[in-house]
């Protein structure tokens, strides 16, 4: 009777430890297991929301050090008062050579509350160069103005020589644009004159134009001969000494040389012994050269020299 109940009680006991191990081991243990799985996981999140916050808090303070390097470097003054006139002035002297003419007509002034503005309209014509140093100083001086709505077009000036009396041709352009300045800005919105930093040089755009796409390329009239240069197409070659050649034109004689200056062009060469002269020519863009041959008949058979023409080589 004894034996079995101990058999029984070795029985039960194994049977506890057995619940409590499987308690232990299948239902508890797996419930602290996912506990610091998840644990472990949230803390890596986090982690990685702290390693991002510390990038963007970097690149921030980047930012703002760059920003507030530019603001301390600006260079524009925005003054508390601008009148119509000192403004006038002022693009008077932008203005004093190469415009034919400069129209400026005030729209009105309007008050943003953290600073104000006139806005002029601006109609001229002037050389394409001297428009393009205008505008570069616009953008590029101390004084806060600003163009736009540009608009530009060719246009041709005839102006009278006083020595010919001949009309000359001019190539301008004729431009208009609104223009803006700014005056009445908030307190330290304007460079005070003590922290004035000059831009490099090597930041600013070219001061000249590279090149000027209002220039014709092609002429449809060609520039009258204002300086009463020989015109070999309308002159005779009457002689050729050594390098030299002479023209008559009218009854009128011209000496020239290799590499003096015609009309529309230059003498090329000059050749005593095929009793040649080559002229270069250009006619409103198109350049040509010119061979004039002499006739070394008798004088008494001399007869009107022979103007061959053909396009310059490239």
């Amino acid at each position: 009777m004894n034996n079995l109940l101990n058999t029984f009680l070795l029985i039960l006991c194994v049977g506890v430890v057995a619940g409590v191990g499987h308690y232990l081991t299948n239902v508890r243990q797996p419930a602290k297991l996912q506990n610091i799985e998840d644990t472990i996981r949230l803390a890596s999140l986090q982690q990685a929301q702290v390693s991002e916050l510390l990038v963007e808090q970097s690149a921030s303070r980047e930012l703002a050090e760059q920003t507030l390097t530019r603001w301390k470097t600006r260079y524009k003054e925005i003054p508390e008062d601008l009148n119509t006139a000192t403004m006038i002035l002022y693009l008077e002297d932008l203005t004093a050579e190469g415009f034919e003419r400069f129209d400026v007509v005030l729209q009105g002034v309007t008050n943003k509350g953290d600073f104000s503005y006139y806005t002029f309209k601006v109609n001229a014509t002037a050389y394409f160069s001297s428009m393009y140093h205008f505008v570069w100083h616009i953008e590029n001086n101390r004084e806060f103005y600003r163009i736009r709505d540009l608009k530009i077009n060719y246009t041709a000036v005839y102006k009278e020589n006083q020595q010919t009396e001949r009309p000359r041709r001019f190539d301008m352009v004729n431009f208009e644009f609104l223009l803006d300045a700014y005056f009445a800005g908030d307190e330290g919105m304007s460079a005070a004159g003590d922290t004035l930093v000059p831009v490099p040089r090597d930041l600013l755009p070219r001061h000249d134009p590279a090149h000027n796409s209002f220039f014709p390329v092609v002429r449809t009239d060609l520039p009258p001969n204002d300086e009463m240069l020989l015109d070999v197409e309308a002159s005779e070659l009457i002689s050729i000494v050594g390098r030299t050649a002479i023209f008559d034109s009218g009854g009128f004689q011209y000496v020239v040389g290799e590499g003096d200056r015609v009309y529309l062009g230059s003498i090329v060469k000059v050749d005593p012994n095929t009793m040649q002269v080559r002229v270069q020519l250009n006619k409103g863009g198109s350049v040509m050269a010119y061979d004039i041959s002499l006739d070394v008949e008798p004088i008494q058979n001399v007869q009107q020299p022979g103007v061959e023409a053909r396009p310059v080589d490239n």
